[in-house]
């Protein structure tokens, strides 16, 4: 026998010795409850033949080895003290029953009280062997016996199922690490040849299995993975069983791989609150919320998987809508900022149209001055709506290339600005090559370059200077207008290229600008797919960097 088996038949050794103790005590507890019921209905005759609580103290009665003693007043004799003894060590022993130590002997008490009495039903603990000796050794040899013979059958039976049984084992731990089996020979009588068959069969399915695991899984990971949406799935024990690489630029880090408490990744409380919720409740929760960490705002949906509390999960999902609030709220500030704007030149148009209306028409000075106004007005409100037409155009094909001279363009652009130039006594830098040739699209550099020139002259200082530069490399433009100028605070750096937005609202309208300007700019340099950016300092100046990848392209030449 191997070591194995010798420690199986110790194991049913001791379990079949311990199945005896049990027995012995089962029955001998057994008997102690017979005897209690029996001392109970002793006790219970005892009143019925009407006892009195004044009865003397002592043995009241016998009933063959039934002894009855009270306890009222002083005890006297050895039973009594120590049902005195009981009574006061333990109060609620009325109507039980215990085990005493009388003169040697293991003693049974059933404690009965009848107002201020307390009364003891004594009788000898039986057991086993005081009532049934004979029954007794016959039982314990006879299990014994049963035990060894079981003993011996298993021996026997042991040495012809382990080479069988160790060899479909060894061949389920090669199926379990995804091996060969090994071939096993069986007749057609053994009684392992079904478990055999099954193992057989059991491989087979296996395999299969796990090549259809293998796919769902990748599968299932490559989904997981390009998901737009944050994917979080939650235990019953708060532990994080999955996530997904979008699940990490929601809460700002890395999710580890390994489980871990969610409130390690979440530490939003609006969210933890409806993960508890659903925990608690079973039931799925779903609200807009914004991120502590990363400020997004999400659509978070968590649902309850499966509401059996072993197997509880929670899943929470994720939709960054953190854009679509932009673009509803760049709607909404949209249309009020077109609103007040179109609201200002019809107000004067209307307002000096009516005070012409009035009368004032009739004296020439005042009516040449409110057509002018009117006229200057008209013009703001046209070009308001062509940029605003600009700005709502769809960009649905793409921009025409052709050669543009940028050195012409900035010189046709410079030549309507001369006046307000003079004005201001401005001085115009124009670093550039006498031709730099690029292709691009005409009008759209057009529009770049006529507002930021526009306003580095319109917002300048008196005798300050305009710098305009184009540096052109074998792939890239760099076109910059410096002026000295009002220039922009700090804080209203960020913002210039949003649309309606002022730095200088009373001085924009006075320059006749449309707050719209910088923003066809920085949505025009991205269509022709460069960049912008601006460096300034309040009331020393500012400068606008545009660069623009050049197209390799043949381009169209440009008619005259």
């Amino acid at each position: 026998m191997n070591k194995r088996f010798k420690r199986r038949v110790w194991w049913l050794s001791l379990l079949a010795l311990a199945g005896f103790f049990c027995l012995w005590f089962g029955a001998n507890r057994l008997l102690y409850q017979q005897q209690t019921a029996h001392l109970r209905g002793v006790y219970q005759t005892y009143r019925a033949l009407g006892a009195e609580e004044a009865a003397p103290v002592g043995t009241l009665a016998t009933d063959n080895d039934v002894v009855i003693t009270a306890q009222h007043g002083t005890p006297q004799g050895t039973r009594q003290k120590m049902l005195k003894n009981l009574v006061d060590r333990e109060r609620t022993i009325a109507n039980h029953a215990t085990t005493l130590t009388v003169n040697g002997q293991a003693t049974q008490v059933f404690v009965g009280q009848r107002g201020q009495t307390f009364y003891g039903v004594w009788q000898r603990r039986a057991s086993l062997t005081t009532v049934a000796p004979k029954a007794f050794a016959a039982f314990v040899i006879g299990y014994w016996f049963i035990v060894a013979g079981l003993l011996w059958l298993a021996a026997r039976q042991q040495r012809y199922w382990q080479g069988h049984l160790a060899a479909m084992a060894a061949n389920l731990r090669r199926m379990q690490h995804n091996e060969p089996l090994e071939p096993l020979i069986l007749t057609p009588d053994s009684p392992f040849l079904a478990l055999g068959n099954a193992v057989d069969a059991l491989d087979g399915s296996v395999s299969h299995l796990r090549q259809k695991v293998a796919l769902r899984q990748a599968s299932f990971d490559r989904l997981i993975d390009h998901l737009p949406l944050g994917v979080l799935l939650i235990d019953k024990h708060r532990n994080v069983i999955l996530s997904n690489p979008a699940l990490s630029t929601f809460v700002g880090h890395t999710v580890a791989d390994t489980r871990h408490n969610y409130l390690d990744d979440v530490k939003t409380y609006a969210l933890a609150k409806m993960i508890e919720h659903t925990f608690r409740n079973g039931k799925s929760h779903h609200k807009e919320i914004t991120l502590v960490a990363t400020q997004k705002e999400v659509d978070a949906n968590v649902m309850a998987l499966n509401t059996d509390p072993a197997r509880e999960q929670v899943l929470v999902l994720l939709y960054d809508v953190t854009y679509l609030r932009q673009v509803e709220q760049m709607q909404l500030d949209f249309v009020g900022n077109v609103s007040h704007e179109l609201k200002t030149p019809v107000t004067a148009i209307s307002g000096f149209a009516e005070t012409l209306l009035a009368g004032a028409k009739d004296d020439p000075a005042t009516a040449e001055k409110f057509i002018g106004i009117i006229a200057s007005e008209s013009q703001r409100l046209t070009q308001l709506i062509n940029d605003i037409l600009t700005l709502s155009r769809p960009q649905a094909t793409q921009p025409k290339l052709t050669a543009v001279d940028l050195t012409a363009l900035v010189d046709s652009t410079l030549q309507p600005l001369a006046q307000p130039i003079k004005e201001k006594q401005l001085q115009v830098q124009r670093d550039m090559p006498e031709s730099l040739v690029i292709t691009t699209s005409a009008p759209k550099l057009s529009q770049v370059v006529r507002n930021l020139v526009n306003n580095a002259v319109y917002y300048n200082r008196v005798g300050g200077r305009v710098t305009i530069t184009a540096v052109k490399s074998a792939d890239l433009l760099t076109f910059t207008v410096r002026d000295t100028g009002i220039g922009i605070a700090e804080a209203d750096v960020p913002r210039v290229f949003e649309r309606f937005y002022r730095v200088d609202k009373a001085r924009s309208r006075h320059n006749g600008g449309t707050g719209l300007g910088l923003a066809i700019v920085a949505e025009t340099v991205q269509q022709l797919g460069g960049e912008i950016t601006v460096h300034s300092q309040l009331g020393v100046g500012s400068t606008f960097t545009v660069t623009l990848p050049l197209e390799e392209t043949e381009p169209e030449i440009a008619a005259d």
